[in-house]
Parts: structure tokens; C-alpha cells; sequence
């Protein structure tokens, strides 16, 4: 009877501490953002904070010179970025970002997100890098409208 009673105490205390657990890493997590380029950025969390990279990707999207981010502009599209994952490298922090739209087929079937654009901000320098997907390569985004 001790030996059971010892087994099933253990076994409750094993399962309190891995569902505490959880829940840190549930706090601890990257906040995964979901912003429009709109003025007035919401964030997509319970916080509803902004992060300090949301003002310079909501940049990046008003002046980009890639064209699929700047046909969804023209065309009054709501351009939308997605925090994909973070990086570590010896030098800095980037964090990932998977920049499209949301849609959907004409019976609002099928829910996809589109990608216009990937980009690298560094969390040191606070710097922009577009993705070159061909080279496989990051390149430094010049603001060219601030110069």
C-alpha cells in the first residue's frame, strides 16, 4: 500500500510540475505578431503591446521597393507580417518575418497566408535585410525615401 501510495504522489507531482512548466514556456515565447501596415497597429496578443520592430517593418512596407508588397498597396490590400522565428547567429539576433496577406477562395474557403517577402530584422543594429532568395543571401534594405 506505501509503495502505491509513493508511485501515485510522485506521479502528481511529475505532472503538476510539467504543466507549470508549460504555462512559463507559453509566457516566455517570442510574441508572435500579426500587424497591418495600418497607423494604428494591433497587436494580436492577449498584451495587446506593440513590439519595438512593428513601427520599423510598418516602414519597410510603405517604402519597399519589392513589387508584390507594392502591387498589394496599390490594389488597398491589407499588407500583414508575420513573426516566422528567431535566429541566432555569433553576431546578433534576427528576428524573421514572413511579410503578405491573408486570403481566401471567392466563398471565403481555404484560408491560406500569400508571402510577398521575407526579411531579417537585427536586434542589435536595428536594421532591416531582405531575403535574396536566388543568392540565398540577406541584403541590406536602404530607406531611400529618408536619405
Amino acid at each position: 500500500m506505501k509503495k502505491k501510495t509513493i508511485i501515485l504522489l510522485a506521479s502528481l507531482v511529475i505532472l503538476s510540475c510539467n504543466k507549470t512548466k508549460e504555462e512559463k514556456n507559453i509566457d516566455n515565447e517570442p510574441i508572435d505578431s500579426l500587424s497591418s501596415s495600418n497607423v494604428d497597429l494591433k497587436s494580436q496578443t492577449e498584451s495587446k503591446e506593440q513590439n519595438w520592430y512593428d513601427g520599423l517593418i510598418a516602414d519597410y512596407i510603405k517604402n519597399s521597393d519589392n513589387e508584390l508588397i507594392k502591387l498589394a498597396l496599390k490594389n488597398k490590400e491589407e499588407v500583414e507580417w508575420l513573426l516566422d522565428r528567431t535566429e541566432k547567429t555569433d553576431s546578433t539576433n534576427y528576428y524573421i518575418f514572413n511579410i503578405g496577406q491573408d486570403v481566401t477562395d471567392e466563398n471565403n474557403a481555404n484560408p491560406r497566408f500569400s508571402s510577398d517577402g521575407w526579411i531579417y530584422v537585427d536586434s542589435l543594429s536595428k536594421k532591416i535585410y531582405e531575403y535574396d532568395l536566388p543568392n540565398d543571401s540577406l541584403v541590406i534594405w536602404k530607406n531611400k525615401h529618408y536619405r
